[in-house]
């Protein structure tokens, strides 16, 4: 059962319904659903890494699946953008070096797998889709 700081996640949305955040003037109301609510795509030029676990550095990797590193890292400078594929300048591991500063997409739970909806775009269609995400 998926727990939220030691609670359950059914005790989690009682506690949020019960709690001031579902009071007036703007009450809030917790509903659980199945499935996976994705964000918005207004500033998504200014959220890499992507995907639920943060594994694909930029997206220009996201739109083209050929191209994602196995394992990865970035400085963490917050001025180490790269503005043309738009997320994180960052450079090539290996793999399996148990190194926590290193993304090692190989680990179960960190596999930038998937999501290959973009490689059926050439590459002016890729470019094209990544100047307009830029707009949001």
């Amino acid at each position: 059962m998926l727990a939220v700081d030691g609670m359950s996640f059914t005790e989690f949305v009682d506690w949020y319904n019960e709690s001031w955040f579902n009071t007036e003037p703007f009450p809030a109301y917790l509903t659980p659903h199945y499935g996976y609510i994705a964000p918005p795509l207004d500033g998504v030029w200014a959220t890499a890494p992507y995907l639920h676990n943060g594994s694909i550095p930029t997206l220009d990797d996201l739109l083209n699946s050929t191209q994602r590193p196995n394992a990865w890292k970035r400085t963490f400078n917050t001025s180490d953008i790269d503005y043309e594929k738009v997320g994180w300048n960052y450079s090539l591991e290996a793999a399996g070096s148990g190194n926590p500063e290193i993304y090692d997409c190989t680990v179960p739970g960190y596999h930038n797998t998937g999501h290959t909806f973009g490689d059926r775009l050439n590459t002016q269609e890729r470019a094209a889709v990544i100047e307009y995400l830029k707009t949001l």
